[in-house]
């Protein structure tokens, strides 16, 4: 990458994914002459996106090109990487997502990705995303799509069967993995030195170890994980 590499970001205004992809564009090496296309429908939000990159691309010295347009046509054009954080009104809906199957005796985490949520989601979710890559189909047929995007899973499945555009799914999972099984044993998070496999929310831990021992804590995490449980069914 690095000259010449033309990246399309949608749903750059996203308050989830937008400052993080910043971040990663403006402290990667390998990206500098590289054109980044902040795409978003709001241009009042969308300018304070790409004023927010521009600073940050003066700061670190990055070398980027930061462009902005609502034109989806003009940012697929001729670009290498598209990258997909787009939602259609997802707090609200969201919502609706949870309390709906709730209602009806159906109880899940979030309902974002799996059970009748995740299916709620996907339903009005896969027609945006299709729109997106219809149009790479014919624009720029060699670029990869990344997606952020929720519900992660069924986006990547979809486009597998359904599209020729190369995509792939990107989740923070193993570093939020980390996290969370160091806080179940009651250790800092940089103890714990984990090595992950798995994209598109099919992430798994396969080691677990004491970064400064070299201890397997996967025993100590079954323990507490039993522990944890039935401390809840009391």
């Amino acid at each position: 990458m690095g000259d010449q590499t033309k990246i399309a970001f949608f749903g750059a205004t996203s308050m989830s994914f937008g400052l993080s992809m910043l971040r990663d564009v403006f402290c990667s090496g390998e990206l500098r002459g590289s054109t980044l296309v902040l795409v978003g429908r709001n241009p009042a939000t969308l300018s304070k996106t790409a004023e927010l990159a521009k600073l940050l691309n003066s700061k670190t010295g990055a070398g980027v090109i930061v462009e902005q347009t609502t034109d989806r046509r003009a940012a697929l054009d001729g670009a290498e990487f598209v990258v997909n954080a787009m939602a259609i009104e997802r707090n609200r809906l969201w919502q609706f997502d949870f309390a709906v199957p709730r209602k009806h005796g159906i109880s899940h985490t979030l309902g974002e990705n799996g059970g009748p949520g995740g299916l709620f989601f996907t339903l009005r979710t896969l027609p945006l995303v299709f729109d997106l890559v219809r149009e790479m189909e014919e624009l720029c047929p060699q670029a990869l799509f990344l997606n952020f995007a929720n519900p992660e899973s069924r986006i990547i499945l979809a486009l597998g069967k359904y599209s020729s555009i190369r995509s792939l799914g990107l989740c923070h999972g193993i570093f939020m993995g980390q996290g969370d099984v160091a806080r179940v044993m009651g250790l800092p998070s940089e103890q714990a030195q984990v090595w992950g496999t798995g994209l598109n929310h099919f992430q798994c831990l396969l080691q677990i170890r004491n970064r400064s021992t070299g201890e397997d804590l996967y025993p100590l995490l079954r323990k507490m994980e039993k522990d944890m449980i039935l401390l809840l069914r009391r």
